[in-house]
């Protein structure tokens, strides 16, 4: 082939690429309230970064035979590259429902390995974009063994740089296997499915037919299942949101988290701390305004909002440093820790450790969730691994007990040993492997029985164990470093992490863990 005609066999192949599906899928795309796949990454990137690979490449032919123009099958259904956000450096992958339904197929799967190879190599964030319909079944049937080399190497990146899923229509298979392997998903409201198989194979497998947002829509997995960890409300938003979650993360884990200008929360704030705890300790509150009068204003991020939310997860900033915080919600199940609350923490954990997020503990636990129901979720084992990821967890811990502090619950929020920067609590604070209603009950029953009044007596053991449960008796006994009015929490929650930002006296590396998790 000379060089003209060669130049105008590239031009062409590179305009079929661009042109994916072509205008009739494109515009089915669109009548379904999605965007393209290039448009997404348009979308995504720091304007005119993105820089392709593969672009040319199409679906697997037979032994021998070259395609033609007309033959291809446009970047056979999946666009990857490298660009830019916020000026460092991504890898973007996205599918192409308008080429054969974003379906995997060997090409297809070549390009998403060789995309997670070079950016493990080179150390770079990967984003997926989700919208394909599973296995190619021109190509995959008669396979043979199947294989997921892809998934090997997206497990060997976990914890090196950030991997982040958006899922933008009806994913299964192979689609929703990917996003459940990244560290942060977001799922578009009314468009997007996850599911192992879809709607026809479901019906096919066991004969029921099911909706795709009752199969595995937003409702089920950004509340209930927690596989997805925020609800975007259109593309436009879910593509906002991969740029904010990774704008508290380092480009990978060899790097500390970036810093920015801080905003300090409004003036009123910290002074209204004192008026979030009701009188009545029984009385629930909302500890999302703690957390809003603690960091700066407009900077708290929360994760898996809709999903166990007896737990808060989220990052933040102090002082316009990154950090990741923990906290009982009193509002929901009193705070207390279910299995689910537990798994939600415990992911938490793991992602802020293998990026070098501090931590921030504020406690408000009566312990974990007892009865018939936890038991049978097995709330012990995922409560126990928050211990776990916390022996592993080398960053620097703050822990700020807001008002009670009881049994294992207080140990899984980073109670007493965890090797804290400091260790704070309210005055309202109360401490105990027990309640002091609980303890009296189970180390007096004889003797309230035997009582002429056992109701008195009950109330009288209760006020007496009270005195040695509060914070002042725990500040006594040294176990925690200070008390606290709730106005100081955040000058002194920052002042003990920029103390704790000392110990970053050579580089950043990635966390190592060893062991099984409970």
């Amino acid at each position: 082939m000379n060089k003209s005609k060669a130049h105008e066999e590239l031009a062409a192949r590179r305009k079929k690429a661009e042109q994916m599906g072509g205008a009739d899928r494109i515009n089915r795309q669109h009548g379904r309230g999605k965007n393209t796949v290039r448009k997404r990454i348009d979308g995504l990137l720091d304007p005119r970064s993105f820089q392709e690979y593969g672009q040319l490449a199409s679906h697997l032919s037979g032994v021998g035979q070259a395609q033609t123009v007309d033959d291809v099958t446009p970047a056979d259904a999946v666009v990857f590259g490298f660009g830019k956000i916020d000026g460092r450096p991504v890898c973007v992958v996205g599918e192409d429902f308008t080429v054969k339904g974003g379906t995997f197929g060997v090409i297809h799967g070549r390009k998403k390995l060789r995309a997670v190879e070079i950016a493990n190599r080179e150390r770079v964030p990967i984003i997926w974009i989700q919208d394909g319909a599973g296995a190619r079944a021109q190509e995959m049937i008669g396979e043979g063994l199947p294989a997921g080399p892809h998934y090997l190497a997206m497990a060997r990146h976990s914890g090196t740089a950030p991997q982040v899923s958006l899922v933008m229509g009806p994913s299964a298979g192979d689609s929703s296997l990917i996003a459940c392997l990244c560290e942060f998903v977001v799922m578009v409201d009314g468009i997007s499915m996850l599911a192992a198989a879809g709607p026809p194979v479901v019906k096919a497998a066991i004969g029921r037919e099911i909706g795709k947002d009752e199969l595995g829509g937003c409702d089920i997995h950004c509340r209930i299942s927690g596989v997805a960890d925020y609800r975007a409300k259109d593309e436009a938003h879910a593509l906002e949101l991969a740029r904010r979650f990774l704008s508290y993360l380092p480009t990978n884990a060899w790097e500390y988290p970036p810093s920015c200008p801080s905003l300090p929360p409004c003036e009123s704030a910290p002074m209204e701390l004192a008026g979030v705890i009701p009188d009545d300790p029984r009385q629930a509150y909302d500890m999302k305004r703690v957390i809003q009068a603690v960091v700066d204003q407009e900077s708290f991020f929360e994760i898996k909002a809709e999903h166990a939310q007896m737990i808060l997860t989220g990052f933040a900033r102090i002082e316009g440093h990154p950090l990741g915080v923990i906290a009982n919600q009193p509002s929901v199940f009193a705070g207390a820790i279910t299995a689910a609350a537990a798994r939600k923490a415990r992911h938490f954990i793991d992602l802020c450790t293998a990026y070098h997020l501090p931590l921030l503990f504020l406690q408000d636990v009566p312990g974990i969730m007892p009865g018939l129901e936890a038991e049978r979720e097995g709330a012990l084992r995922p409560a126990l691994s928050l211990s776990y990821a916390l022996a592993w967890s080398d960053v620097p811990k703050v822990t700020v007990i807001i008002r009670k502090a009881f049994g294992y619950g207080a140990c899984a929020m980073c109670g007493g040993g965890a090797g804290q920067a400091v260790v704070l609590a309210w005055p309202y604070a109360d401490f105990g492997s027990l309640p002091p209603t609980s303890a009296v009950l189970a180390a007096h029953a004889k003797d309230i029985e035997q009582s002429a009044n056992p109701e008195a007596r009950k109330l009288e053991l209760v006020e007496h164990y009270k005195r040695c449960t509060d914070a002042f008796h725990a500040a006594a006994m040294f176990t925690i470093d200070d008390v606290i009015y709730p106005n100081e929490t955040r000058e002194r929650v920052a002042r003990a992490l920029e103390l704790a930002r000392s110990r970053r006296s050579c580089g950043a590396t990635p966390t190592a863990r060893f062991g099984v998790m409970p």
